[in-house]
């Protein structure tokens, strides 16, 4: 049966709506190099890792979080100021407290799938001397 309205979703457009949504916004990690897509464990443990480097799996070649991803990621810092609004407003400090929790639980949980890598190791901001030359 066919649908006449312009403005009407049938289910195969929604269903390829959902994944392109999920395409765009959960992707794992992929060597800039060879074309390995990491696993979620695999991107979750390099996370904590205190070097700027990190190593494919596959080709053992140098990857770099992008500095788009190091953007993002500098944003997720301040969800610890959300709580002065919150305790400001009145808002039982228990309910700040397990808010919070839960936020950083959530971000932990879903950063490996945040990555983008890089070949290079890009700065976050640009410096004065990369724009004059």
């Amino acid at each position: 049966m066919q649908q006449s309205g312009q403005g009407s979703l049938g289910i195969n457009d929604i269903i390829f709506n959902i994944d392109l949504i999920e395409r765009s916004l959960f992707h794992m990690p992929t060597c800039q190099q060879c074309g390995y897509k990491w696993g979620w464990i695999e991107a979750f443990f390099k996370m904590f890792t205190f070097s700027k480097k990190l190593r494919c799996p596959s080709c053992d070649s140098s990857q770099y979080v992008s500095r788009k991803t190091k953007k993002l990621l500098s944003l997720y810092i301040f969800i610890s100021l959300l709580i002065v609004p919150f305790i400001s407003s009145g808002v039982p400090k228990g309910y700040v407290l397990a808010f919070e929790i839960v936020a950083y639980a959530l971000v932990i949980i879903l950063m490996p799938f945040i990555y983008k890598l890089s070949n290079k190791d890009e700065q976050i901001w640009w410096s004065f001397k990369q724009r004059v030359h």
